[in-house]
């Protein structure tokens, strides 16, 4: 595809700038409206950031579930004796 410069593409509108004619009433309405939905399919990732979320505080329930069910060695120690009575072995 040509690369068009943009002083040629100035010039070019300068010099037909009749044959364009003026918009169509409404034109800029149907143009944002156009623009929003192309730009909405690209920038809409609300969805996605939720489900990564929800995926995220399960991910951590089940591991502070897993940890006080199954690793944690002295139930009387807080979290970081423990933690730290495991890295001494």
């Amino acid at each position: 595809m040509k690369e068009i410069d943009e002083e040629k593409l100035r010039k070019y509108a300068r010099e037909f700038r009749d044959e364009f004619g003026e918009p169509s009433d409404g034109h800029e309405e149907k143009f944002l409206t156009k623009l929003q939905s192309r730009v909405k399919k690209f920038i809409d990732l609300t969805p996605y950031l939720v489900k990564v979320a929800i995926v995220t505080v399960i991910i951590f329930a089940a591991s502070i579930f897993t940890w006080y069910s199954f690793f944690r060695i002295d139930e009387s120690k807080t979290v970081i004796e423990n933690i730290i009575e495991q890295f001494k072995k």
